[in-house]
């Protein structure tokens, strides 16, 4: 059974979408309720699959096994306006041919308008061929008569000439009107300032016509951050500027350099005018749902039949790895030991601690602090090193790191409840399972040698695309990107982890400190967009904090990562990016420093 596993939902039709489309049920259930939302997201993780499975073609098309639950949630209709069409090839056209900012913000409003009515002609098809139960109230039933008074009334607002007096004729002259921008003609009617008017206009008159006067509409637009800044401002700052009956659902990179959300008070307020959703996931704990089914999901669109994920990877031998299964209370872990005879610091710990004395009390809280907390830090030093002493390491050892985060939960975790990652981790892996099952006709968990190459694929995933994107800000290698620079903040973490004395606090996030340039925000801001480095919201910051800027937020390395890293699949302590940078340059800074990459630096 050959299998094409669709890496991009750019590409994809709704309805093609919506055939494997898992719901992450938390960040569903949000976006379909009534609400302006902003949906925040790397690469690759789901916005706009996400967008497009509000959309009718998609809903119909959607065989989950709760399709029918959530669908009936969904009180509106979508209009979905895709970004490398409505921004990419039309605006960049405009620029450059060096056209004012009137004809980009006409191309926009265009495009937007020509989805809205395209989402219109969906429902009114659904309501000709009859809805299923639980979309029966967002099918349409439209009469000839109905669609050409329609045509007949945005022929003359928009001053556009329908060839047919039919929803697929005004689609068709909007798309005519598009072809006149790229022509040199534009109306000026047709500003973003006017924007909200002429959708509630073309809204009005559908809903008036078919007798529905409340019905919403959602507008969804995709990939905002390569949109223009005029526009961005305005639609993040107009949200509040549409009339009820229209939702604004804005799918986004996480980090946009020309463009935030102001702290005023007349500006758009969370949980009052709109509604934030992260799809990354600062605890991997929030995560594991989502991914277990999209794990299950995608062996089985290739032909394997899982019953359970936990089982179908092969445990490394000897526990040599994250995977907690298997562990034993009441009892030291043999690492504990092993480490301790080679590893002077821990040997330190294990005396004041008394754990290896047989007066040593087993109980919740001790084997909670003194065991439980400490083992992902023994396990890795005793798996990297080979002597460590007088506070230094004096020899380590030669293992390939991606070994270690095999078999579950780690090899899950290690995702992200990344989509793209996912797919990329289980495709390839599951083909070459399913042939060693077809030519050894025998079944066995899948092995470790597998799980570490899938692995690696998820890490070259991440370090291509940093390589492609580039770094501007001194001091790091030429050619590599925006990899060297987070290469320089992984291998800081690694360093507190292994090459200091052993420490029961393990360290693996940072403060984006007041003491970084604007250089270092905006790299950081990339490495964010590009999911390489995860935002860990603080509880007072608010969902959306990101947007009103990256300083003083807290960030870890994506567990996609930690394998080139050698680092924890944990959050851990933080440190300061401006101290953690410094201490990889063997820098010290005066009192009176104030930025990173300033002068007056001592080596």
């Amino acid at each position: 059974m050959s299998v094409q596993l669709e890496y991009n939902a750019r590409s994809m039709p709704p309805a093609d979408v919506a055939k494997s489309f898992i719901p992450p049920e938390i960040h569903f259930v949000s976006l379909i309720s009534r609400n302006h939302t902003l949906l925040l997201g790397p690469r690759g993780s789901g916005k706009t699959t996400l967008l497009k499975m509000l959309t009718l073609r998609a809903l119909t098309g959607w065989t989950h096994p709760r399709a029918a639950e959530f669908s009936s949630q969904v009180t509106f209709n979508s209009a979905f306006v895709p970004a490398d069409i409505a921004w990419g090839k039309q605006i960049d056209a405009l620029e450059a041919l060096d056209f004012k900012a009137h004809r980009k913000e006409a191309a926009f409003v265009i495009h937007t308008l020509r989805a809205l009515v395209h989402a219109m002609r969906e429902a009114a098809e659904l309501g000709a061929r009859g809805a299923p139960d639980h979309l029966k109230h967002l099918a349409v039933q439209i009469t000839p008569l109905q669609e050409e008074n329609f045509a007949k009334v945005l022929s003359q607002n928009l001053s556009i000439r329908p060839m047919l007096n039919s929803l697929l004729g005004v689609e068709l002259a909007l798309e005519s009107k598009l072809d006149a921008i790229n022509a040199g003609e534009v109306d000026k009617a047709f500003s973003v300032d006017a924007f909200p008017s002429k959708i509630s206009l073309v809204i009005s008159a559908f809903n008036g016509l078919t007798g529905n006067d409340d019905r919403r509409w959602a507008l969804l637009f995709d990939e905002l951050e390569i949109a223009p800044t005029s526009i961005k401002s305005f639609l993040l700052s107009g949200i509040r500027g549409f009339d009820e009956r229209v939702l604004v659902k804005l799918a986004m990179a996480p980090y946009m350099e020309d463009v935030a959300f102001e702290r005023t008070p007349a500006s758009p307020q969370p949980f009052h005018d709109y509604q934030t959703i992260q799809l990354s996931y600062a605890n991997k704990e929030d995560a594991i749902q989502f991914s277990i089914e999209l794990f299950t999901n995608t062996f089985s669109r290739l032909g394997l039949t899982v019953s359970s994920i936990p089982t179908v990877f092969q445990s490394p031998v000897n526990e040599a790895s994250f995977g907690r299964r298997g562990r034993k209370r009441h009892t030291i872990p043999p690492e504990f030991k092993s480490l301790a005879e080679k590893d002077d610091s821990f040997r330190k710990y294990v005396l004041d601690k008394r754990l290896f004395s047989a007066e040593y009390k087993f109980n919740e809280n001790s084997f909670a602090q003194d065991i439980r907390k400490v083992l992902p830090i023994v396990v890795a030093r005793d798996y990297y090193l080979r002597k460590f002493e007088s506070g230094r390491v004096v020899a380590n050892r030669s293992r390939k790191s991606h070994f270690l985060y095999t078999g579950y939960p780690s090899i899950v975790e290690i995702t992200e409840g990344n989509p793209r990652a996912i797919l990329t981790l289980v495709g390839p892996m599951a083909q070459g399972y399913q042939e060693l099952v077809a030519r050894t006709n025998s079944i066995a968990p899948i092995s470790t040698t597998s799980q570490a190459q899938a692995i690696r694929r998820v890490e070259l995933l991440l370090t291509s695309l940093l390589q492609v994107i580039p770094l501007d800000l001194g001091g790091f290698e030429a050619g590599k990107g925006l990899l060297d620079f987070v290469d320089q903040i992984g291998r800081g973490f690694e360093d507190r982890l292994l090459k200091r004395p052993f420490s029961p606090d393990y360290v693996g996030t940072f403060i984006l400190d007041e003491n970084v340039t604007p250089a270092v925000v905006s790299a950081i801001g990339k490495a964010l967009n590009a999911g390489a480095i995860i935002h860990v919201p603080q509880a007072e910051g608010g969902p959306d904090s990101l947007l009103r800027g990256l300083k003083g937020q807290r960030f870890r390395i994506s567990y996609a990562l930690a394998s080139r890293y050698r680092l924890l699949l944990t959050l851990g302590d933080k440190v300061n990016l401006s101290k953690l940078l410094l201490e990889m340059r063997g820098v010290k800074v005066p009192e009176t420093q104030k930025s990173l990459f300033d002068e007056g630096h001592e080596a």
